[in-house]
């Protein structure tokens, strides 16, 4: 099993080799938004790792999955979420709740 961090630019182009398999060279360059050349740079080092096998052919290099089992560690885009508080709500409901307990305050009550 191979433990790539999630954060990487490895494991951004494995991602997209993965979701759209079979795929070719430019077909991650256009879902990474790099350059053609860093592309390839990080698809030789997959290459070198074993983890992949280029094929070139002129003007497109076709990417061919030698292994499957990988595994994403770190944070996922989902858990960096900040959480958004409401403070307006936060802010109305205390007016309302004061405005509600100063009309009752002045009123005396008859038996």
């Amino acid at each position: 099993m191979v433990q790539v961090n999630s954060r990487s630019m490895d494991a951004k182009i494995l991602k997209v080799i993965l979701e759209k398999y079979p795929v070719d060279d430019l077909e991650v360059v256009e879902a990474t938004g790099l350059s053609r050349s860093e592309v390839e740079r990080h698809l030789k080092g997959m290459e070198a790792r074993g983890w992949i096998l280029l094929e070139r052919l002129p003007g497109k290099t076709y990417i061919r999955m030698k292994r499957f089992d990988f595994t994403f560690l770190g944070r996922d885009e989902t858990q960096r979420k900040a959480v958004k508080h409401k403070s307006k709500d936060k802010k109305k409901r205390k007016k309302k709740h004061l405005l509600l307990k100063n009309e009752h305050d002045d009123e005396m009550m008859y038996a």
